[in-house]
């Protein structure tokens, strides 16, 4: 009787202790949730009135149809039908940290290249800007201009940038993001990470309001389909 009792007592406290994970488990997801939405986007430029949430993975891309340097059409689903493709989104030439992280993505490139995926970057800014990119960066992987924010809208990444937040970047940077923005609006995307595989399904994300973090080469390494 005693050793039945032992057993009803032991099994009781681990249903209490899975309970007692469950609900913490919930308890953080809740507090992660309210976090997020605490969050003061206007700090990194987000208008108040924007709320990019980017796409999730499982999520399958948009059909989307992109315009090259050469004025030639491209379809989103061209470049990921054969081999996997990593999409990454950049604010402009002006952007130190852009800049920066391009640099270093374009020295290991070729490693994501050998493991059998593409890559592209999407920007609002102009063709003519992106020159400036390429001169900056050493990038030699395709460039996309979203001259009419439609790649942006699609993932979800499109915001409009603060007026105070604009005149900074006049001041400190002396750039007018109207300016350098094909569409002469003065919106931006978060500089998300995509990776897409050949069903056009979303395997990995990474998607930060802070542009300073932004997805490392191992980052997607890890993360392409095998």
């Amino acid at each position: 009787m005693k050793k039945m009792f032992l057993i009803l007592t032991t099994s009781l406290l681990i249903a209490a202790c899975s309970d007692n994970k469950s609900n913490q488990k919930e308890n953080d997801q809740k507090t992660d949730t309210s976090t997020s939405q605490k969050l003061d986007l206007t700090q990194f430029g987000i208008n108040k009135n924007s709320k990019p949430k980017g796409l999730s993975v499982g999520d399958h891309v948009p059909m989307i149809t992109m315009m090259s340097s050469n004025s030639e059409e491209i379809s989103l689903e061209s470049l990921y039908r054969e081999q996997p493709l990593v999409v990454i989104f950049y604010r402009g030439y002006w952007c130190p940290v852009c800049s920066q992280h391009l640099s270093e993505f374009a020295e290991r490139a070729i490693e994501i290249e050998k493991a059998g995926a593409q890559i592209i970057a999407v920007t609002p800014e102009t063709y003519e800007n992106t020159e400036k990119t390429v001169n900056k960066t050493g990038v030699d992987f395709t460039i996309i201009s979203d001259a009419d924010g439609s790649v942006m809208k699609a993932f979800d990444v499109q915001f409009d940038v603060t007026d105070d937040y604009y005149e900074m970047i006049e001041a400190n940077l002396h750039a007018s993001i109207r300016e350098t923005n094909a569409n002469n609006q003065a919106s931006l995307p978060v500089p998300a990470t995509f990776i897409i595989d050949t069903n056009g399904k979303l395997v990995y994300t990474q998607f930060n309001p802070d542009y300073k973090q932004r997805a490392s080469v191992d980052d997607i390494l890890k993360n392409l389909p095998k």
